[in-house]
């Protein structure tokens, strides 16, 4: 059996949380990535968030410095509501 690529993984978990956040009140969407292969990450994260988002929300994607050890991917996803009311958040670490 053969697991997802970190960027699939990404992209599957950006999915679920944007599914759970009520999208009527969604005005931001923040999203950080810890890892070595952080850019082909963000690059997966976007393309969900392109196809899944209000047009009106605003989009955060972070690249952060320090990466976590080879084959280690961190996801933070953060979802604001009008007047930065936190709606959602989750962490995932992604294997790969």
């Amino acid at each position: 059996m053969s697991h997802p690529t970190p960027e699939t993984a990404a992209a599957e978990a950006v999915r679920r949380f944007v599914g759970r956040v009520p999208s009527d009140g969604l005005s931001r969407l923040e999203a950080q990535v810890s890892s070595r292969r952080g850019m082909p990450l963000l690059c997966a994260v976007e393309a969900v968030l392109a196809q899944a988002l209000p047009r009106a929300a605003a989009q955060e994607l972070v690249w952060l410095g320090g990466a976590p050890a080879p084959g280690a991917h961190l996801l933070r996803l953060r979802a604001l509501g009008p007047g930065g009311v936190l709606l959602g958040e989750e962490a995932y670490e992604l294997v790969g």
